[in-house]
């Protein structure tokens, strides 16, 4: 089995990688997909995991 991609990457790799999806807004997208999933049935979390995206999705829109 292979290795999570973030296993893979140095950490100078994820930090670019972080920096990209903020600067692109790619970050904002992907918490809204997945929140969306959730909601929709398509994914299931519990509901600590769900509250914490709903925190980082505030946090991001208010940052852009």
């Amino acid at each position: 089995m292979a290795k999570p991609v973030q296993e893979t990457l140095s950490h100078e790799e994820q930090r670019l990688l972080l920096e990209l999806l903020f600067a692109q807004r790619y970050a904002l997208e992907l918490v809204c997909c997945e929140l969306a999933d959730i909601e929709n049935g398509d994914k299931q979390v519990d509901a600590k995991r769900y509250q914490q995206l709903l925190r980082l999705y505030d946090r991001l829109l208010q940052e852009t």
